[in-house]
């Protein structure tokens, strides 16, 4: 059985995108897989989709059209708004010590420095099955 009913992976890179869904699948992480390539894609994907949302959201920071800074901002309010508890995880090539403060700052569960790993993925899994 897999440990997530649906992902929602927001990233523009279609490499990434493809390497991580597939790494997934592998592990068996969800049974559905749904991308978007930025953040306001994601935003819209969400509201019309309420009535299905997503059981875990990963989120890339440098996006075009609405990046994911943006999102998260967006996201917090939303979630809050909506007594919505998704798990958010940021997945970012960045290293920098205030992009790890601010994700934290926007309600990130996590902050995962790319590439995502199996290891990342485990921890997660055993984080959210408990």
């Amino acid at each position: 059985m897999p440990a997530f009913t649906k992902v929602l992976f927001i990233d523009d890179d279609f490499i990434t995108t493809n390497i991580c869904e597939r790494m997934m699948k592998l592990m068996n992480f969800f049974e559905e897989f749904v991308s978007k390539r930025d953040g306001l894609q994601a935003k819209e994907y969400l509201l019309s989709n309420a009535s299905a949302l997503p059981d875990i959201i990963f989120v890339d920071l440098h996006m075009t059209v609405m990046n994911g800074w943006e999102f998260l901002e967006w996201f917090r309010d939303w979630a809050e708004a909506n007594n919505t508890d998704i798990p958010v995880y940021v997945l970012s090539s960045s290293l920098s010590r205030e992009d790890f403060e601010q994700a934290y700052v926007f309600k990130a569960n996590g902050y995962i420095v790319k590439p995502m790993t199996v290891e990342h993925l485990t921890e997660i899994c055993a984080k959210y099955s408990e």
